[in-house]
């Protein structure tokens, strides 16, 4: 029995390309997920920058009013 006798040629056609339709969908999602961890570590850093400015300035307030009770 050939091999082109049981529709594997045609076959083959359709499964690599659908391997590559996958691939390329693989490449957009990696591309998309690296953008979002990009701009998590902005949000991230963002988010840190302003705990600390919140602290210092929570601090800050505490030693002033601490300053004038006692």
């Amino acid at each position: 029995m050939d091999i082109n006798d049981n529709g594997w040629e045609k076959y083959k056609v359709h499964v690599v390309h659908e391997l590559e339709r996958s691939n390329q969908r693989l490449g957009t999602i990696d591309k998309r997920l690296a953008k979002i961890e990009n701009r998590l570590a902005v949000l991230d850093t963002k988010v840190y920058a302003a705990t600390f400015v919140f602290s210092a300035i929570c601090t800050a307030l505490f030693n002033i009013l601490a300053g004038k009770v006692m």
